[in-house]
């Protein structure tokens, strides 16, 4: 079936249109899964009742001469108060989370926000523990690096690293566990900043923690796609890139045959310069006396029906006649062809002749 030209722009921009929108959807779908707001979670694992672990603090050790260490709850954030003991010689505390029954999947993200608002911290230790197939766990950790003014910090799970002390501790080389498979983390804790002095009371509050997935890629081949679909909907609806047919000149033929007229004036008057091009005093003046038009008027059809003004499409008529009669070779001489084709003198044809073939009458009829 064929479509016209009109009915294609309409799908085109009916197509674009229902593309582009489900790029849209599909990338707000795809933006509302990139993150996971862990927090809520988190915060009630202190709610656990056993045989579940539940959240708690932690110090060097649980003697009297221990680090202070104390959370304080809230539905929408957590508060980690302590106070680095100046009895141990590496004092330090924190809080820490349970994971295992929490069904996070760290590995399905590739980022971790945090939000902090700190008071003399300097240095904050995240830290997460990892199954790693082992007789023991395997800890990460990233610092936060608390910056005035800033309090939404992004942690690569890429730039998190396990401690030189952990392998030096547990005898193992670095070389003989596997990277850290993420979707086995069971715990998370929040350090002590370890720049503070000892003795000194801290505290920070932890009100976001987001997993954040990196859906650049996404975005790229997602802009990429629509990108190629409209542009090949665009060359199919306007042809872009097409090569364009050349122009279709209306040949009236100028030798005897039966013409049917029409009503239409346009084939009247193709028909009338068919029978009439010979004349070599024929002129514009001879069509308005015809058709009873003006000369504009008349330019103006055979200029759309023609894609020539009125002299040009003359001399065409009048050239391709004379190469009819050039390749019959029934004629007496070049001149006498250029007379009976129209032209009032021989160098008015050879002119004409040369301009359109790009060779005079006599070499086009050695040619041929």
């Amino acid at each position: 079936m064929q479509i016209n030209q009109k009915t294609k722009h309409l799908l085109f921009w009916g197509i674009s249109s229902i593309t582009i929108l489900s790029g849209i959807i599909y990338l707000f779908i795809l933006e509302s899964n990139s993150t996971l707001n862990i927090l809520p979670t988190i915060l009630k694992t202190r709610n656990h009742v056993e045989p579940l672990r539940k959240a708690n603090t932690f110090a060097e050790d649980y003697t009297t001469n221990a680090s202070y260490a104390q959370a304080v709850y809230t539905d929408s954030s957590f508060t980690f108060k302590y106070k680095k003991s100046e009895k141990q010689q590496h004092a330090f505390a924190g809080a820490w989370f349970p994971l295992e029954n929490t069904a996070i999947d760290f590995e399905s993200y590739d980022a971790i926000q945090v939000g902090i608002k700190a008071e003399k911290t300097k240095r904050i230790p995240l830290n997460f523990t990892v199954q790693n197939h082992f007789d023991t766990y395997q800890y990460i950790r990233h610092f936060i690096e608390i910056r005035e003014n800033q309090e939404i910090y992004t942690l690569q799970f890429d730039d998190f690293f396990t401690p030189n002390s952990w392998y030096e501790r547990n005898k193992i080389a670095q070389v003989d566990i596997p990277s850290p498979d993420l979707s086995l983390i069971n715990t998370m804790s929040f350090e002590s900043c370890g720049l503070l002095n000892a003795n000194v009371e801290d505290q920070y509050t932890i009100f976001r923690l987001v997993l954040i997935k990196d859906i650049t890629l996404h975005y790229i081949v997602t802009i990429s796609l629509l990108c190629v679909c409209i542009g090949a909907c665009a060359v199919w609806s306007f042809g872009i890139f097409q090569k364009k047919p050349e122009t279709e000149v209306i040949h009236v033929p100028v030798e005897t045959v039966e013409y049917e007229y029409e009503d239409k004036v346009e084939d009247k008057v193709l028909a009338f310069l068919a029978e009439n091009y010979t004349n070599p005093n024929l002129t514009l003046s001879d069509l308005t006396k015809e058709f009873g038009k003006n000369s504009r008027e008349l330019s103006t059809i055979i200029k759309e029906k023609t894609k020539m003004t009125f002299p040009k499409y003359i001399n065409f008529l009048r050239i391709e006649q004379a190469k009819r009669i050039l390749i019959s070779k029934n004629y007496q001489s070049i001149s006498d062809i250029g007379y009976s084709v129209g032209f009032n003198s021989p160098s008015n044809f050879n002119r004409v002749f040369k301009e359109r073939e790009g060779v005079t009458p006599k070499k086009f009829n050695i040619n041929t």
